[in-house]
């Protein structure tokens, strides 16, 4: 394996919610089991290699997250990007923006980059790959750590995350959830739509809610906000 280098911020494209600011515990036996069983694969690619969702808060859109997806032989780089603004009154009480960029290789993740603006604060996380060590370092932990063996970033889109330890992509911290499955569920899409999908459940430091239809595609995710506000997405 090729020695990876630190990744580069892009400072001007940040993010963050609710998920980047909570930490977790270990992984529910249920929740592990179904990831493992029918050969559930990492990395499921939509047909289009773009997912784009709306955030809606108390029946409003509050902004929108795209992931896309460019493809080259066994290489893949992913985009994240997340955007939301919340006012009152017609004036704004949360902002944030947030990018991220995965770079992997059949399958092995090799680094990701991420910024964050939130409330006008900026935080990063960056991880790369040395040989068959990934380590981290990132506002929470500026000196950097070795991630333990099968951990990931963040990352909605794939759903091998909640097999093992998180690497939160605001700040860099570990995290390690308790994920559990909920069985099948209908989500809602943007166009009033449903989706049959998996409903897998993390809590602990780290609470939200995660759904993947049987072929593994993303298509839902909800979390309470820092004010206690329900948060969902909603696919377009």
């Amino acid at each position: 394996m090729t020695e990876q280098h630190p990744p580069k911020l892009s400072p001007q494209r940040p993010w963050g919610l609710g998920m980047g600011r909570r930490s977790l515990l270990g992984m529910g036996a249920t929740g592990a089991a179904l990831l493992m069983a029918g050969g559930a694969r990492a990395q499921e690619v939509p047909p289009d290699n773009e997912l784009t969702f709306n955030l809606i808060r108390e029946n409003e859109k509050i902004g929108h997250e795209t992931v896309s997806f460019e493809r080259s032989g066994t290489k893949m780089t992913v985009f994240v990007d997340v955007s939301i603004r919340v006012t009152m009154a017609m004036v704004t009480v949360f902002r944030l923006h947030h990018h991220e960029t995965e770079t992997w290789d059949n399958g092995q993740l090799l680094s990701f980059a991420a910024t964050t603006q939130k409330n006008g604060r900026n935080y990063y996380a960056q991880g790369w790959r040395v040989n068959e060590k990934f380590m981290v370092r990132g506002t929470a932990d500026p000196a950097g750590y070795e991630a333990p063996p099968g951990a990931l970033p963040t990352s909605q889109w794939n759903h091998a995350m909640l097999q093992g330890p998180m690497i939160n992509t605001q700040d860099g911290r570990l995290m390690r959830p308790v994920v559990t499955s909920h069985g099948m569920t209908d989500v809602v899409t943007a166009e009033g739509g449903r989706i049959p999908a998996r409903h897998f459940a993390a809590r602990g430091d780290l609470h939200f809610d995660t759904f993947f239809t049987d072929a593994w595609e993303w298509v839902g995710l909800s979390f309470k906000a820092d004010d206690g506000s329900l948060v969902t997405y909603e696919k377009v």
